[in-house]
């Protein structure tokens, strides 16, 4: 009777050791809390690019100082590691990302099946990899909030097309001052000037 019970107990305490391993492996994954990354991002709806989110707001550090670039430098745990997502930068200036939907900075609310040349339009998400242009983006249709920021220098277009269209890459002028953005020069002290680009 003690044999199986103590067999029991140990695949139980294993079981939870392993999951509270791979939680505190997530929570400490790159981005870290000291981190600085940038990345190119623009918003494309039916044939034509968005103004770019110019409301900074940013209460865990990921954000933007309205330059066509998401900031991505957690002040904490909340937009760290498996939780530095789309999500959260939308969510920091009061937007929203859902796998259906999206609300700007401007409170304008972009829903799928809205028409653009007799197509209805989806919502999707295509990461490109700023460095190489060339390759071809991953296009995400599914748990878009949950869109993880992998490293430094992506690009993203989040997008409303027909179904059968592929997002743009971003403007290159995102990109160009993708290549000159100065970390020490840019805070999220909103006080502090930013740089802009047109668009």
């Amino acid at each position: 009777m003690g044999f199986p019970m103590a067999v029991a107990l140990v695949v139980i305490l294993g079981s939870l050791l392993v999951g509270w391993a791979r939680n505190d492996r997530e929570a400490t994954s790159a981005p870290r809390v000291g981190d600085h990354w940038h990345s190119a991002y623009d918003i494309y709806v039916c044939d034509g690019y968005r103004s770019k989110v110019v409301l900074e707001t940013d209460p865990n550090g990921i954000h933007s100082h309205g330059d066509g670039l998401l900031h991505i430098h957690p002040f904490n745990k909340l937009a760290s590691g498996s939780d530095a997502t789309l999500g959260e930068f939308f969510s920091a200036f009061g937007g929203r990302i859902d796998d259906s939907s999206l609300v700007l900075d401007t409170g304008e609310e972009l829903v799928e099946g809205a028409d653009c040349g007799g197509q209805p339009m989806v919502l999707k998400v295509a990461r490109f990899d700023a460095d190489d242009m060339e390759r071809d983006p991953e296009i995400v249709t599914e748990d878009l909030d949950g869109v993880r920021f992998l490293k430094n220098r992506e690009a993203f277009t989040i997008a409303m097309v027909p179904a059968d269209v592929d997002p743009p890459a971003p403007r290159s002028e995102r990109l160009t001052f993708l290549d000159v953005v100065n970390p020490r020069a840019l805070t999220s002290d909103p006080s502090a000037p930013a740089p802009t680009t047109g668009g």
